[in-house]
């Protein structure tokens, strides 16, 4: 068995870049799927789902497209492009139950359940200009598969949808932090949203479709005087990962059940981490103004260490996945 990574390169002549990892945690390029301008990807029963910004034209509206991943991790048999009815989508998810597709759109504000409902959100937040109106930046279905959940930038909110987008509940964090990412703890009672505007890490507890916010925290050292934003969010081993384009590290949180706690902050190795995973024993962050994929290790401590010149290149990298095939 060997890790398969995929990264989107969100650029005009970009695509989907496909890896495999060796021993040392470093990349072996294998190909890329063209695509313009992909923005996330996910994984889920033998395909590749991916959101295409633009697949139509500029200023359109985005598309949503599946692929096959062959046994050789090549990814082949490509479906007609779905419109998610919004504008720059720039996350997804999937109900392996029924094969539903669900899809942010970050412009206009939106949740769209492809080829069924969409549901636009309203409102916007004191934090301008980001928060001129509802921007949606991450949708996923809860651990119990009941529930889709919806978090906005705009409006400070994480909404709570059925699968059929009727709405639940609705959970806020700090007025003017930006929730953008969330994360579930392994138990699935508790959940971590970063907030990107304020680089903060926010935790609630959660149970049957509604969610109570516990804490808020800063993921930046004190008297931080620089220009940053959260990005991406993980769990590993009882830690909480974050990281920060502009600050361009990761951050590493620890949780008691009640209040979190600020433990370390490690550079990435290149410059404004869009995003990052845990894969193989090594953590790849894909840095959008480096054009680059790096490798980090994990220490004993939870920090994290970049090994050097063990990285690939990709213009304006968004997102990696991983299958082990």
């Amino acid at each position: 068995m060997k890790n398969h990574i995929y990264v989107a390169a969100c650029d005009k002549t970009g695509g989907i870049y496909h890896y495999t990892q060796n021993p040392d945690g470093s990349l072996e390029f294998i190909d890329i799927y063209p695509l313009d301008r992909p923005t996330y990807l996910a994984i889920s029963q033998g395909k590749m789902y991916v959101t295409i910004r633009a697949p139509w034209g500029d200023g359109s509206d985005s598309g949503v497209i599946s692929l096959d991943i062959d046994e050789n991790g090549s990814l082949s048999n490509p479906s007609e492009i779905s419109s998610t009815e919004g504008l720059v989508a720039c996350h997804l998810c999937v109900d392996e139950a029924d094969g539903s597709v669900f899809c942010a759109n970050y412009v206009s504000g939106s949740v769209k359940k492809i080829g069924c409902k969409l549901s636009v959100h309203e409102g916007s937040g004191p934090n301008l200009p980001r928060q001129d109106k509802a921007h949606t930046h991450y949708v996923c279905l809860s651990p119990d598969k009941k529930y889709i959940f919806a978090v906005d930038l705009g409006i400070d909110s994480i909404i709570v949808y059925d699968k059929e987008l009727s709405c639940q509940s609705v959970a806020k964090v700090p007025a003017g932090h930006g929730c953008r990412h969330l994360i579930f703890a392994p138990d699935g009672k508790t959940v971590f949203c970063a907030n990107e505007l304020a680089s903060s890490l926010s935790a609630f507890s959660y149970e049957n479709g509604k969610l109570t916010l516990l804490d808020t925290v800063s993921g930046l050292p004190e008297g931080f005087a620089g220009t940053t934003k959260a990005s991406a969010i993980r769990y590993s081993d009882g830690k909480i990962y974050m990281s920060h384009r502009g600050y361009d590290t990761i951050a590493c949180f620890s949780f008691d059940g009640e209040k979190l706690s600020l433990e370390s902050n490690s550079w990435v190795g290149g410059e404004f981490p869009r995003d990052f995973d845990f894969i193989g024993g090594y953590v790849y962050s894909t840095n959008e103004l480096t054009n680059n994929v790096t490798v980090l290790k994990k220490n004993a401590d939870g920090s994290l260490s970049p090994l050097p010149f063990m990285y690939a290149t990709a213009p304006d990298p968004l997102c990696v996945v991983s299958v082990s095939l």
